[in-house]
């Protein structure tokens, strides 16, 4: 580590301003300061590499966090609920472990996909039948503004979806 004393010029050309900013420079004249380098002994710095000018080092990748298990839901309706509303919050892998993978009958890929058209999901008519058995009319709003509608039973336990029976009823 190196420390030095600058002449006033020379700090003020490093902040951009003109040596005009100073009134009157021989009324201000003083001897040249004397340059007193003092040498730190200590581990060498490891060396400097210059910056990286590629796009992806300037932006990293973004990286989806990983999917955070939600509490629990002890409530049937609540589970399916929140299985619909991570649907329309495009949240698939909240909703693939809140039981999507076990009612999909199919890879999360494709189960995702199935969903590509569709904007949003609203239940209507939600009942729930004991502690585990939920029927639910959905209203799926399709990208084009159509609207598909779908009645299902499903299974909760656990606060997760364990088995369903969906159709489409339009």
């Amino acid at each position: 580590m190196y420390r030095t004393a600058l002449p006033i010029s020379v700090v003020l050309l490093a902040a951009g301003l003109p040596l005009t900013a100073c009134t009157n420079m021989t009324t201000l004249a003083r001897p040249a300061p004397t340059v007193t380098v003092t040498r730190l002994v200590s581990q060498p710095a490891p060396p400097v590499s210059p910056a990286p000018t590629s796009p992806s080092a300037t932006h990293p990748p973004v990286v989806p966090a990983p999917a955070v298990p939600q509490p629990a839901l002890t409530n049937a309706s609540a589970v399916v609920t929140q299985y619909y509303q991570d649907i329309t919050d495009h949240d698939y892998a909240v909703a693939w472990a809140l039981g999507g993978s076990n009612i999909a009958g199919m890879t999360y890929g494709r189960w995702v996909a199935g969903y590509a058209t569709t904007a949003s999901i609203d239940l209507g008519t939600v009942n729930a039948f004991g502690a585990s058995r939920v029927t639910a009319a959905l209203y799926a709003t399709q990208t084009d503004g159509t609207v598909k509608v779908y009645e299902g039973t499903y299974t909760v336990a656990s606060g997760v979806l364990v088995g369903a029976s969906i159709r489409q009823v339009d």
